[in-house]
């Protein structure tokens, strides 16, 4: 499969202002196409009317179709620029989501860190602590031994 060119928004916008042009051009006919709208039936003649108008309100009529296709062109290009703005604000989120989930899991390992060192700690106290209960009951014993001795 071919894969298509991702167009830039400036191409597309360059794209759609060349039809500006193309629409002003006069377009003139070939034969054959002469041809076929000199040759009229009773159907035709309703559905292309505009072919019984002056060439004046030919013109007027292509003026102002030429007018509302500019402002779509206009307004096309405006939402692209719109889209490229949110575009940018969201790649701008984007960046700073990621930086604030990497920071949080950062500081999550860090707190997990800090975590099993001071289990690590505990345990350590309470195994002084048992040693240290261990040799009280030794003296216990050793003192009421000598007491009973004496």
């Amino acid at each position: 499969m071919k894969q298509r060119k991702v167009q830039t928004p400036q191409e597309i916008i360059a794209f759609l202002r060349s039809f500006k042009n193309y629409i002003k051009q006069p377009h003139s006919m070939s034969p054959q196409s002469r041809c076929q709208t000199n040759v009229q039936t009773a159907k035709k003649m309703m559905n292309d009317d505009h072919l019984l108008k002056s060439p004046t309100e030919r013109k007027q009529n292509n003026e102002f179709l030429c007018e509302g296709i500019e402002k779509k062109i206009e307004s096309l290009a405006n939402q692209i620029k719109d889209l490229q703005t949110k575009q940018e604000q969201l790649e701008n989120q984007h960046y700073q989501l990621s930086k604030s989930v990497k920071k949080l899991n950062l500081d999550k390992k860090h707190q997990l860190q800090e975590r099993s060192q001071m289990i690590k700690k505990l345990d350590q106290m309470i195994d002084i602590q048992l040693k240290q209960e261990e040799n009280l009951n030794q003296f216990k014993q050793l003192f009421a031994s000598r007491k009973l001795n004496n």
